[in-house]
């Protein structure tokens, strides 16, 4: 028999979710949460423009500059991202996963593009913290008291910028639920301030900066003599963009219609940051890579510690914005089998605050080794904006087949898509300018991360590919005659198995000999499989005879996989409730624990832990990327954390893969007696 069971979809459209409902709450969220990566960008992006034409600026290229930065903001947030892309949404959740669980029934190409831009997002993770931690640091040096003291130095920012990051990561386990109520605040009084002080210098230094607003002026400055980095610069006008993807990323978060709100205010303060500075700029003032930005330069020394602390401050939240986002994508990473099974902790009240020690780990250590390498933000900004590029153009690339096959909006994929392109791909040939100059950093990492999803996608089908199998009816005939051997002591009353073959009536020939060589009432072989919406919890049942259970659970690709005994106890619950497995009375009744009292019994989960066979038949690329594949697993976890089954002490039975084939050896016999001559001698 079958049976689908549906617990309640928290998030989908289904149940009415509300994206594009707006409250006072919901875009004070969207302000903490959204706008921290854009909101620090006037810190560090106008400095790289300065430094782009040499330090000092003269009015055309001010203008120039400021005009560039005012239009492809248009075009690429307002345009692409806030009124565009964000109607490619998946149950109303958005990113890079959102789009490729849309399209990849309709595009077989669709997951190398995933990767692509997952890959890229990952690395931009890496180099936010740095970036914006870094570049608030150096703003104490505007302190008089402090960057006028014999004991600061550039060495000094980095121990510190180090130190801020390091515990950062390291109050990650502890989740965010409660200091996440500060972003929104906090945030709205940083865009405050950032509009304020704008204000106060175009008031009092220079209004004509507004000429900047024609569109012609970028144009010509751009392609004009006097760019002394010609295309190169915007690469520099690309560092005013950091943080537009996470409008869409964190959609499911806030809402779309919260976002929308929110942006033009927050779409306001920026450019009156943006202009404020631009005015400053336009009175001659010169800056060296290793002077505090012109953004902390601006404020008035009274009150520059309180910006300096806020800056921090605001850097630190666009950090943890960041760090929050890659383990939500690491985590459906894990889901499509584009990395091994990882050790997911939920320190949080909801299913969103997601912690994963080993990518945390592993984005601390190369955050801590940009900064070290790198020593300052101007240094960064080389590689900073490649990973974003990439990114950036994958979106694209996947919103274009969302459009053209899922929507069938043809004409508006080719409109849409081609402008963005166009202009993501200005962007990328700009930022292979600084290959040489720190892109080559982002480019390792983001080749590094490609590779390991690379080998892992590849890997688990190999893995998966080599596995001979046997109908369920026969294994169930079996298992109930091996059943009747008392010999054998009981292992449990229900042994789990968890397999990743979605097949229900073939079982493969390693778990069902593995359920011969262990004894118990019922076997259960159980499948989690993702759905392509963000949110679910689904399952189905089937059984073959009274010892044989078939159970494939689909979980939303944001539901976590580390709560499989609590689904498996519900399961059982259930059928049991239903008559549709036996009663098992606890042997001991006063030391039995809440399933056995219930009538289910005990339960031990079983996990194949398969190896590549010595003498594997397997090409020696595969079998070199299948061995690359079970190495990656080996060092990021332990099969019995997958499942967060630590505590149920699992048998973990290690089977080959890929043996070769079951053909004698020949072998030569030294020293042999011919028969009748001693071979067979006799004790007198």
């Amino acid at each position: 028999m079958a049976l689908w069971k549906r617990k309640s979809a928290k998030g989908t459209k289904g149940e009415g979710r509300p994206i594009d409902k707006v409250t006072p709450a919901g875009m004070l969220i969207a302000v903490g949460i959204v706008y921290g990566d854009l909101g620090t960008s006037p810190i560090y992006a106008p400095k790289a423009l300065m430094l782009a034409q040499g330090g000092r600026l003269d009015r055309f290229q001010i203008l120039g500059s400021l005009s560039l930065v005012f239009w492809f903001m248009l075009l690429v947030v307002t345009i692409k991202y806030v009124w565009t892309v964000m109607n490619a949404d998946n149950d109303g959740e958005g990113g890079v996963f959102a789009l490729f669980a849309a399209v990849r029934r309709h595009w077989k190409h669709a997951a190398a593009f995933a990767m692509v831009g997952a890959a890229a997002f990952l690395a931009d993770s890496v180099f936010t913290p740095a970036v914006s931690i870094t570049s608030a640091v150096e703003g104490l040096a505007s302190i008089p008291a402090i960057g006028g003291s014999v004991y600061w130095s550039e060495e000094l920012a980095v121990m510190i910028a180090i130190a801020i990051i390091v515990l950062l990561f390291l109050s990650q386990h502890a989740g965010t639920n409660r200091l996440g109520t500060f972003f929104g605040p906090v945030m709205t009084i940083w865009f405050l301030f950032l509009a304020v002080i704008g204000v106060m210098n175009i008031v009092t230094r220079d209004w004509t900066v507004f000429e900047a607003l024609d569109p012609t002026v970028g144009v010509r400055f751009l392609f004009s003599d006097e760019n002394k980095a010609g295309v190169a610069l915007m690469g520099s006008v690309f560092l005013a963009l950091t943080g537009a993807e996470a409008l869409y990323a964190d959609m499911g978060h806030v809402g779309r219609g919260n976002i929308r709100a929110s942006w033009p205010l927050v779409n306001l303060t920026l450019i009156c940051s943006y202009f404020g500075q631009g005015a400053w700029m336009l009175e001659g003032h010169r800056v060296g890579a290793g002077d505090p930005a012109p953004f902390f330069q601006i404020i008035p020394e009274q009150i520059r510690p309180f910006g300096v602390l806020l800056a921090l401050t605001a850097g630190v939240i666009a950090s943890q914005a960041l760090i929050s986002g890659a383990f939500t994508l690491t985590a459906a990473a894990d889901g499509l089998g584009w990395l091994p099974r990882l050790n997911m902790r939920y320190p949080g009240v909801s299913k969103g605050q997601i912690y994963i020690p080993s990518a945390c780990g592993v984005l601390a250590g190369l955050t801590v080794l940009v900064v070290l390498y790198f020593r300052s933000s101007s240094a960064m900004e080389a590689a900073y904006g490649l990973a974003l590029t990439i990114a950036m153009l994958m979106i694209t690339v996947l919103l274009f087949e969302f459009l053209w096959r899922v929507e069938g909006k043809r004409l508006g994929a080719l409109v849409s898509c081609v402008l963005f392109g166009l202009i993501e791909l200005l962007f990328l040939s700009a930022s292979v300018f600084k290959f040489m100059e720190g892109g080559y950093i982002t480019v390792i990492i983001w080749g590094v991360l490609f590779g390991v999803f690379h080998i892992c996608s590849r890997g688990s089908l190999l893995e998966a590919s080599d596995r001979g199998h046997v109908h369920a009816d026969d294994l169930s005939h079996i298992l109930a005659a091996s059943m009747a051997d008392k010999r054998r002591d009981l292992v449990a009353d229900n042994l789990v198995y968890l397999t990743a073959d979605p097949s229900v009536k073939e079982v493969e020939k390693d778990v069902a000999a593995s359920m011969v060589h262990h004894r118990g009432h019922a076997y259960w072989i159980v499948t989690l499989v993702q759905s392509e919406r963000p949110f679910g919890r689904r399952w189905k049942a089937v059984s073959f005879g009274p010892s044989l259970h078939r159970v494939i659970i689909s979980l939303g690709y944001k539901e976590p996989q580390f709560y499989l005994r609590q689904y498996m106890d519900a399961i059982m619950a259930d059928m049991l409730s239903r008559g549709e497995i036996a009663r098992i009375e606890p042997q001991w009744p006063k030391l039995a624990n809440r399933n056995e009292r219930l009538g289910i019994g005990s339960i031990r989960y079983v996990l194949m832990h398969r190896v590549v066979s010595p003498e594997s038949s397997l090409p020696d690329s595969d079998r070199t990327l299948l061995r690359s594949y079970q190495w990656i697993k080996r060092m990021i976890s332990r099969p019995v954390e997958w499942f967060g089954l630590e505590t149920n002490d699992p048998i973990v039975d290690t089977v080959p893969i890929w043996s070769g084939g079951d053909g004698s050896m020949a072998m030569e016999r030294i020293g042999a007696s011919p028969v009748g001559e001693g071979g067979g001698r006799q004790r007198r």
